[in-house]
């Protein structure tokens, strides 16, 4: 279900949800776990996905085992990827020679050639090359190439269905990190405050360290609390917190 824009969606309210602000990664933790990255602010329920009739998934096969349990072991999600992939890989031994603060002026770079216009798809290569060397510096996990492609469907705004354990924490800071390069901010989506709150102090690490601020919304935080973490370059909250949050900002209308 898409939100409706709201005028009382400005800077100074709990959430920027508008889809002029914010990129929306949701992370339903269950044993068969989606993600759905839309290019406008979406709430649905992993059940439901159906419903929104064409929307696109990709198999990946391999290490995420396939979706939906067909037939397509995920070959071709790979061959429509491998070119791509194979950029990123080309610039690992060129990026791993980087410096720390070389790796971080990468993010100034990015940020700077995306607000003169260049595309997020353009700049997709370096930026996975640069955030998969800052994971294996900071976390010591290198993202495997199915999980850049994992990272590169969400960012298209399709599905990837991974099983527990397979790395979709790790593999939601590809797009959210692409993504945040615009300045418009990205919500990272998850279904209870541990997660969300373990997910920002273990991954939120790797964008930290290349210079972006990461937020969290938690369950008892003040309304000051909420705007400063909404402001972030990324987000990580639980989808209640988002979606009260969001009827907050369009129920309240005068100060009380």
């Amino acid at each position: 279900m898409a939100l409706p824009h709201s005028p009382l969606l400005e800077p100074h309210s709990l959430s920027p949800l508008s889809s002029k602000f914010r990129h929306v990664i949701p992370l339903n933790n269950c044993l068969r776990t989606s993600f759905f990255a839309g290019k406008a602010f979406r709430l649905l329920e992993t059940s439901r996905i159906s419903s929104r009739g064409a929307q696109a998934a990709a198999s990946l096969g391999g290490l995420f085992g396939g979706i939906f349990k067909g037939t397509d072991t995920g070959e071709s999600t790979r061959q429509q990827y491998a070119q791509t992939v194979a950029l990123i890989n080309g610039l690992e031994a060129q990026v791993s020679k980087l410096s720390d603060s070389e790796l971080r002026e990468k993010t100034l770079q990015f940020q700077q050639r995306a607000k003169q216009g260049e595309s997020l798809d353009s700049l997709l290569p370096e930026a996975f090359a640069v955030i998969r060397e800052a994971s294996r510096r900071v976390l010591g996990l290198r993202p495997f190439d199915v999980q850049l492609i994992g990272g590169m469907v969400l960012h298209k705004g399709e599905i990837a269905e991974m099983r527990t354990g397979e790395g979709k924490t790790l593999v939601a800071i590809l797009p959210a990190y692409l993504n945040a390069l615009t300045g418009k901010g990205v919500h990272v989506v998850t279904v209870n405050d541990y997660l969300a709150r373990r997910d920002c102090e273990w991954v939120g690490q790797v964008p930290r360290f290349l210079g972006l601020k990461v937020g969290l919304i938690q369950q008892n935080m003040t309304s000051e609390q909420r705007r400063e973490n909404y402001l972030s370059d990324i987000t990580y909250v639980t989808n209640s917190e988002l979606g009260f949050d969001y009827l907050r900002d369009n129920l309240a209308t005068e100060k009380c």
